[in-house]
Order: C-alpha cells, then sequence, then structure tokens
C-alpha cells in the first residue's frame, strides 16, 4: 500500500512539472513572438518616417535643409565653373594660335573664321608598337558596330569624315557623327562631296568643301573639330595639279591645319577580302608601320569583320593603340613633304620634333622663315 501511495506521489509531481514547463515554453514563445512584433513595429514606423523625409525633399526642394543643400552644391559648382573657364582661358591664351591676317587677298580673305584655335606646337615620335586606326569615308551603318568593337577593346581610333549624296540622305547620319564624338574618338575632316574633280580644281574649290564639312563637324562636336585632315586619295593622288596641290598645303598650313596619310594600307578601298585586309595590316604593323588605313562606309563589312582580329593581334604582341589627336609628327606619314616641311622654318605654331628636324634638315632649311601661321609667299 505503501509502495502504491508513493508511486501515486512522483506522478503526480512528473505531471505538475510537465505542466510548469510546458507553460514556461509558452510565456517563451509569447515573449519572442512580441519581440517580433515589435521589432516589425520599428521597422515599418522607421521605414514610413524616412518615405516621409524623401517625399519632403523631392517635392519640396526648396525647403528644410534641401535649400541649404542646394545652395552649397551651387556654390561649389560655381566656383568649379569659374575655376575651370579660368584655366581653359589661362591654357587658350598660352596657346593661342598665331596668325597675320592682313592684306590677304584672293582666297586666303576667304571664310574668315576657318583657322585653327591653338598651336600645335612641336610634335612627337610615335614610340615603338604604337598603332593609330584610322577610318576614312564615314559615318555610315556600319558605325555603330564599329564603336561597339572598338568600346569592347578599349580602343579609340581617328575618323577622317564625309558627307556625301548618299550619307545626306541618312536620317541617321548626325546621330552617328555624335556617336563617334562621344566615344571619344577623333573626328576630323576628309571631304565633303568626296568628288576628286571637283574639290582638286582649284584652291578655292577645296577650300568650299573643306568649310562645308568643317562647319558640319563643329556643329557635331560642339566645337572640338580635329586640327588635322586626310586628303582624299592621299596628299599625293595624281588627279591634283603639281600647283594646286602647293597652293592647298600652303594655304591649309597657314590656316592651322595640316595633314596625315598613312603608312600601312589595309587596302580595303581596292577591294581587298577580309583575309587579305588581315593580313596587310599586320604586315605593315610587323614592318614598323603606324597609321592603318581602312575605311567605314556601307559597304565595308569585310573591313568590320577584321578591326578586332587586328586589335587582339596587336595586343597580344605588345602592340599599343592610340587615336590620333595632333600630337604626333605628320612629316613620317606624308607623301607630300617636299611642299610641307619648308613652310615649317620660323612658323610658330608648328614645329617638327627633334629626330625629323635632323632627318628633314635639307627640305626644313629650304623654306623661308616666315611670321604668323605658315603665311604664304602670295600675300601678307
Amino acid at each position: 500500500m505503501r509502495c502504491t501511495t508513493q508511486k501515486g506521489s512522483r506522478v503526480e509531481k512528473m505531471s505538475e512539472r510537465k505542466k510548469v514547463s510546458a507553460v514556461e515554453r509558452q510565456k517563451k514563445r509569447t515573449r519572442r513572438h512580441a519581440a517580433i512584433v515589435l521589432i516589425c513595429i520599428v521597422l515599418v514606423a522607421a521605414l514610413a518616417g524616412g518615405t516621409y523625409g524623401i517625399t519632403r525633399l523631392l517635392v519640396h526642394p526648396k525647403t528644410g535643409t534641401a535649400v541649404s543643400s542646394s545652395a552649397v552644391s551651387k556654390a561649389s559648382t560655381a566656383k568649379d565653373s569659374s575655376t575651370s573657364a579660368s584655366s581653359a582661358a589661362a591654357a587658350s591664351s598660352a596657346q593661342a594660335f598665331e596668325v597675320n591676317k592682313t592684306g590677304l587677298t584672293g582666297y586666303q580673305a576667304l571664310y574668315p573664321d576657318l583657322y585653327a584655335k591653338t598651336k600645335v606646337g612641336q610634335w612627337k615620335d610615335a614610340a615603338d608598337k604604337t598603332v593609330y586606326l584610322t577610318f576614312d569615308d564615314g559615318p555610315s551603318d556600319l558605325t555603330p558596330q564599329l564603336l561597339e568593337v572598338l568600346k569592347k577593346n578599349n580602343v579609340k581610333a581617328a575618323f577622317f569624315i564625309t558627307h556625301q549624296p548618299e550619307q545626306q540622305k541618312d536620317p541617321n547620319y548626325d546621330k552617328y557623327l555624335k556617336e563617334i564624338y562621344d566615344s571619344g574618338c577623333t573626328c576630323a575632316v576628309h571631304s565633303a562631296c568626296h568628288n576628286y574633280r571637283k574639290i582638286y580644281a582649284s584652291p578655292e574649290a577645296y577650300l568650299s568643301d573643306f568649310n562645308n564639312m568643317y562647319q558640319i563637324l563643329k556643329k557635331a562636336t560642339n566645337d572640338h573639330v580635329a586640327p588635322f585632315f586626310r586628303f582624299p586619295g592621299g596628299s599625293n593622288n595624281p588627279i591634283m595639279s603639281t600647283s594646286t596641290r602647293k597652293a592647298i598645303i600652303q594655304e591649309m598650313t597657314r590656316r592651322g591645319f595640316f595633314f596625315y596619310d598613312w603608312d600601312v594600307d589595309s587596302k580595303d578601298a581596292q577591294g581587298a577580302d577580309a583575309s587579305g585586309i588581315y593580313a596587310n595590316s599586320i604586315r605593315g604593323m610587323q614592318e614598323g608601320g603606324n597609321i592603318i588605313l581602312m575605311h567605314n562606309t556601307s559597304v565595308k563589312k569585310a573591313t568590320l569583320s577584321e578591326v578586332e582580329n587586328i586589335i587582339q593581334y596587336g595586343k597580344q604582341n605588345g602592340y599599343t593603340f592610340k587615336p590620333l589627336d595632333g600630337t604626333l609628327d605628320p612629316s613620317m606619314y606624308g607623301f607630300s613633304n617636299q611642299y610641307f616641311i619648308p613652310l615649317l622654318k620660323g612658323n610658330p605654331n608648328f614645329k617638327l620634333s627633334t629626330k625629323h628636324e635632323a632627318r628633314f634638315a635639307s627640305l626644313l632649311n629650304n623654306g623661308t622663315s616666315v611670321s604668323g601661321a605658315g603665311v604664304s609667299s602670295a600675300g601678307n
């Protein structure tokens, strides 16, 4: 009987302990739930307050703290703009293009605003294994794809632009020009009409065509047109007479513009296929060439297909790709140095690199020392 009583007592105690444990577990769960609910309430309140504050800043930007931030921002911007403007003005003044515009006659008096803005100074030689990709006759519907290839490979190029009849019909022409400029590539004059017999008929005809293209680029690039150009067909093309060639080079130099020909021809203009374009370009690079001539018209799909391959070969073999920016000495890539280099003697705006001053000393010494930007002997 006693054993039975003790056993029953133990069972009752165990039952009570279980009840107490269950109650405690329930209390813990309740406290946990309450804490979670409280945290949620705090988060919701914080989010609501933040949203309200942001809404006030967006809807009422002129009140409260927003006014102070705006004022500080405007003051900072004004200060930066003033500093930048002062720096730009100082730089422009220090490098201002020097030209004598008095006593001009004939075609020299045409287009009084068609002058370079800054002097180039002394040109530099190309570093070893440096390549400059250049594309003539664009833009076209292939331009966006070409720019994508260049961007993908972190390469900039120079575009020598035209405005031929078929391009004038393209509603995206201006858009393509802007994309070239916005990409960081160089925009330079090639020709407006690209009609050899028309533009090379006389210095006046050439200036008219050049000015037309220059004005289009000036608008598209916010007045950041390159101070250099490329003759359609090259500076030694057979359509130009010797007298016209000499006169044009002399007049363009006087106005502060100089030209680049090339020393690597992809031969895409002659109809080379993709493999030929690649082979011609690589061979030219291996032989020490720097400026590669290619084209960007709508039919040059083979050229487009090989640009990335050329870049990849170059990078894999230690070449560096740069855009023409006017600092590279053009004399090494000129087909008509006999007319150009003599104009540089005493010229305050252009100076051959030290290496090429020595190389072309005889031509340079044949020049006539002048004041102003290559002022021609015909006047001034």
